[in-house]
């Protein structure tokens, strides 16, 4: 919320800065708000030449499209921001954007083709904070293959990363991935456990967009162990907010999943 009120001050004052508007979209990203961050990212770009800037740009509006389910787009503007690092020989910039192209081939199935795109990428890095990144997405592609113990081996590594580097959001993530891969295993004593403490340190960072995935990840948990009426409980909090930040397309799925009668 800080950073939010910096950057529309920031705008206020400098309507013609790229970094202004720069600033303000990561602040709107970081907040769950994704429309308004691609808004004023769009307006960034077009007021800069500046390739590192634009590279910056190019990444957080792909982030933003892939959150909203926009694949091709975010793969688009992925694609521009891995051109640039390649232009400016700038390997870790290189390491993600290939961490979030592996993202884009995670969300439409193609898991062999992330863990190549992850693995890349992981040659590239050596900064603690992003390794645990890779870590993270790579429990989540092995959860989705079903295979939960290789995944809850990757979250709990890219938890130690993440306290060591002092990465609290990071920390957060995989809490809340940690704690759903608990529950697809039935340890509900360590799905709560981790779903709990991920949930309020997205809440105290204001992260509307994960406080609303945690909210889902109750929902689930609390299904798994047949508490239907606080299972609709958290499903409908997760569908208000999701709602909310303007992610009508994980607020669907949620009502046709679980609150459609």
């Amino acid at each position: 919320q800080l950073a939010l009120q910096a950057g529309q001050n920031a705008v206020r004052i400098y309507p013609l800065s790229a970094e202004a508007h720069e600033c303000l979209g990561q602040a709107y990203y970081n907040l769950g708000y994704f429309n308004l961050s691609i808004n004023e990212l769009k307006t960034a770009e077009k007021l800069t030449n500046d390739e590192g800037i634009l590279a910056a740009i190019y990444s957080f509006i792909g982030l933003n499209y892939g959150n909203l389910g926009d694949l091709n787009n975010a793969l688009l503007y992925y694609d521009r921001a891995l051109e640039i690092a390649k232009d400016l020989n700038n390997q870790e910039g290189e390491s993600k954007m290939l961490n979030s192209i592996a993202l884009i081939y995670q969300d439409q199935g193609n898991y062999n083709k992330a863990l190549e795109y992850y693995n890349k990428s992981l040659q590239l890095t050596t900064k603690p904070t992003i390794i645990a990144t890779i870590y993270n997405n790579i429990g989540n592609v092995y959860s989705a293959k079903g295979d939960n113990n290789k995944a809850v081996e990757y979250y709990k590594k890219a938890i130690e990363l993440d306290q060591k580097a002092g990465d609290y959001r990071g920390t957060a993530l995989d809490m809340l991935n940690l704690g759903d891969t608990y529950r697809d295993l039935k340890n509900f004593s360590n799905a709560q456990y981790y779903l709990q403490k991920g949930l309020l340190m997205m809440q105290k960072l204001d992260d509307k967009y994960w406080e609303a995935s945690g909210y889902y990840y109750f929902g689930k948990l609390y299904l798994a162990q047949n508490q239907k009426s606080l299972a609709k409980e958290y499903f409908t909090k997760a569908y208000n907010l999701f709602k909310a930040t303007g992610d009508n397309g994980d607020a669907q799925w949620v009502y046709e999943a679980y609150l459609k009668q």
